[in-house]
């Protein structure tokens, strides 16, 4: 009972202050009904709990914290995709989509609401509010305490990680000083001026939270009952970071700690962190695909760090509408002619573009691009590579290969030469992580890449015409309406530069 009345409360209260703090780090009032000037004259409720005991901040940190995951337009920027003509004309109430697939220089116009800018920076609010004030909690011993701080510092991490992988350069591009997103620290509601953080800044500041969560989190989830950061996927986190930060060898010693880490436990709840065997796949009517449920993230066999599910086995097409969006050219190269199950189980053989059978993407939800155990197999794959450590890289590509492949067609593959392994890592990268998003941040990191670069499809043709994938068209714009809801915006103008908007002072 208690439970359920701190929640409600605590809800309550914490929308009136993302209203106020939105407003005041250049967000926008269009994702909550009220406006940010009303707000400023009521003061909170008597009635209305403010967290007191520890589990009131546990209690904030709930799976609700970690769902919106990726910017959903991610999914349809990447190279692994195509669209028909009939699935974007469907979709003329959501320009910003056909804009993202088009790779428009300008994605989101002083009309256009951008729901995961204003859910990233509702809960950096949240875990602000925690690592702020969860020390002063009476009556509760310290090293408590700090373990929540830490998972806040852990999420607040994951949200930065999320918001200056779409809104900056990406980390290689980036000169010092070229503008990432704002860091926020303390909830300061005086604050008026949100300047842009340089990129280097952001990524750093990203992991010295990690560093700082890892230092007081358990090792493994200790927790039953809901999704719990950990020592085991914060560091997974840091080598994902670190990983697109193109600091591979640093991302190599993280994710060895990954696995040591994992070998140590013989007990994690629900949490099995291994990778599914596709074979093991059983279709059912109401799951034709027989994959794993991903919509509970302590259940998922794969899931190290998200909150969202990848396909709706029982949908036909990627969105609502039975329209179908189709796995590109590019991708369906990149399948064998059968044996691979994520052919089978990820593409439907039936949709509304009848002309284009076998090629139809199942229906996801929003992007994903948290951390798997898919994941850290690649990487840890392609980190071996990179470093020539051939026979290590090999282990764990074939070993996530055999989990895909039937056992009739499996065969071991083997090479003494790193790039072709690099190469190898890569395509089963794209084949792996299929509208997800996470293609469009390989895409990013892989720019200047000699393997990575070659694999990027650059151009797409739609409806007779050829758009071109240019370098600054890897940073999507801040949306002009979060310039313009600024309420620095007096002292601050509007400059374009290194394809994104800058905030400046006059």
């Amino acid at each position: 009972m208690r439970y359920n009345t701190i929640i409600n409360k605590w809800s309550i209260l914490t929308e009136q202050c993302h209203k106020t703090f939105i407003c005041l780090v250049s967000l926008v009032v269009m994702f909550f009904s009220a406006g940010c000037d009303d707000f400023l004259d009521v003061a909170p409720s008597s009635s209305v709990s403010i967290p007191t005991f520890i589990e009131d901040y546990e209690n904030m940190l709930y799976p609700f914290y970690l769902k919106y995951n990726a910017n959903p337009i991610l999914a349809v920027m990447g190279d692994d995709v195509y669209w028909s003509k009939s699935f974007y004309n469907s979709w003329s109430g959501n320009e910003q989509f056909r804009r993202a697939y088009l790779w428009s220089d300008e994605i989101y116009d002083q009309t256009m609401s951008n729901t995961h800018w204003n859910q990233q920076y509702g809960m950096i609010y949240t875990f602000n509010k925690i690592v702020d004030e969860v020390r002063n909690v009476p009556n509760e011993a310290m090293g408590n305490l700090l373990v929540i701080e830490a998972e806040a510092r852990a999420y607040r991490a994951l949200t930065y990680f999320n918001l200056v992988s779409v809104y900056a350069k990406p980390y290689a591009l980036a000169n010092e000083n070229d503008p990432g997103i704002p860091v926020i620290q303390k909830n300061d509601v005086t604050e008026t001026k949100r300047e842009r953080t340089p990129v280097r800044e952001v990524y750093n500041f990203i992991i010295s939270d990690l560093d700082s969560a890892i230092k007081y989190l358990p090792p493994h989830p200790t927790k039953a009952s809901r999704y719990q950061a950990a020592g085991l996927n914060v560091i997974g986190l840091k080598a994902k970071v670190l990983y697109h930060m193109n600091e591979y060898g640093r991302a190599l010693t993280e994710l060895e700690n990954f696995f040591e880490l994992l070998a140590t436990t013989t007990s994690r709840f629900n949490y099995s962190y291994a990778l599914f065997n596709y074979e093991n796949a059983t279709p059912s009517p109401y799951d034709p695909s027989g994959l794993p449920s991903v919509y509970n993230p302590v259940a998922d066999v794969e899931d190290v760090m998200i909150n969202e599910y990848m396909f709706d086995p029982t949908k036909g097409s990627l969105y609502p509408g039975g329209i179908a969006v189709l796995a590109s050219n590019h991708l369906m190269s990149l399948f064998p002619a059968d044996g691979d199950r994520r052919k089978e189980l990820m593409l439907s053989k039936t949709g509304t573009d009848a002309d284009e059978p076998d090629r139809v993407i199942k229906e996801g939800h929003y992007s994903n691009t948290g951390i798997s155990i898919p994941d850290i197999y690649l990487m840890i794959a392609e980190c071996y590579a990179r470093s020539n450590r051939t026979t290590e890289a090999l282990k764990y590509l074939n070993e996530l290969r055999e989990n895909r492949l039937t056992p009739a067609t499996y065969t071991e593959l083997s090479s003494s030469d790193s790039q072709v392994i690099l190469r190898w890592v890569l395509e089963e990268r794209i084949k792996e992580f299929v509208a997800t998003g996470h293609r469009w941040l390989d895409m990013r990191r892989l720019w200047n890449d000699p393997v990575g670069s070659a694999l990027i499809e650059k151009t797409r043709t739609f409806d007779g015409k050829t758009y071109t994938l240019t370098e600054n068209r890897l940073t999507v714009r801040i949306p002009e309406y979060v310039m313009e809801f600024n309420p620095g915006n007096r002292t601050m103008t509007l400059k374009q530069g290194g394809g994104v908007f800058l905030f400046k002072k006059e």
